[in-house]
């Protein structure tokens, strides 16, 4: 008999007495879209105290729906479960409360932080971009395909190019490249401004080269003795 594992999906801020049923309901149908596997993932219970949804899985569906969750956590826009996860989070908004999700066997809890109906998101635009890092993932089937790059140690998958590209892409995997294409980004509310998914057109294969080579070809394309003119030079620019 398969072993069962439970994804509470924990609404803070009503009680099963105020929250309306049909509102509950939207809840519901939103968190089956954002779990998947819909024919293995079933009801539970509404917890007391505070809402909480319980859902419940086989051990065997855990490793599929887990990452999928916690993928559309993280901001990738072009996971499975990116727009239940945006429309929870709407709703959230649209009510005034946040909610949050342990993981089974992980210790980890999902957050889900609503929006702030005095916080919004102020422009979006889309312009050309390059992007440059460690060529680490390559994923998908269709037209298009997922890349991920380690950046300052950092994973970045928001990222996709077409299939062909994606050949020649794939002969310098671990290599440093540049990415570049169209980019579009997101200005929140605090004024950062946010790189939501870059549609990469062109590649370029970078020199992974040591500190020390780096600077023993610097030396060798710099003239001796023009070090101190170089530092006058980019100093005057900074004060220009």
């Amino acid at each position: 008999m398969s072993e069962f594992f439970e994804y509470p999906f924990r609404i803070i801020g009503p009680t099963p007495d105020t929250i309306p049923m049909s509102r509950l309901a939207t809840y519901v149908a939103e968190l089956a879209r954002l779990m998947g596997s819909q024919d293995a993932v079933h009801f539970s219970r509404i917890e007391d105290k505070s809402v909480s949804i319980v859902a419940f899985a086989s051990l065997e569906e855990v490793p599929l729906i887990s990452p999928r969750i916690r993928s559309a956590a993280s901001g990738d826009v072009n996971a499975d479960a990116a727009a239940p996860w945006r429309k929870l989070n709407e709703f959230l908004a649209e009510d005034g409360w946040t909610a949050e999700m342990p993981l089974p066997n992980s210790g980890e809890v999902i957050a889900f932080p609503g929006k702030s109906k005095t916080v919004a998101i102020l422009r979006a635009v889309s312009q050309p971009t390059s992007v440059q890092g460690r060529l680490i993932r390559i994923e998908g089937g269709g037209e298009q395909v997922r890349v991920g790059l380690e950046i300052d140690g950092d994973l970045t998958a928001r990222i996709s190019i077409g299939s062909q590209l994606a050949q020649d892409l794939a002969k310098h995997f671990h290599r440093s490249v540049r990415m570049s294409g169209e980019g579009r980004w997101r200005r929140e509310g605090d004024g950062r401004w946010n790189l939501e998914h870059l549609a990469a057109t062109s590649f370029e294969v970078l020199e992974d080269a040591t500190l020390d080579e780096a600077l023993a070809r610097l030396r060798e394309i710099v003239p001796p003795g023009s070090g101190e003119e170089i530092v006058r030079a980019v100093d005057e620019l900074r004060s220009a």
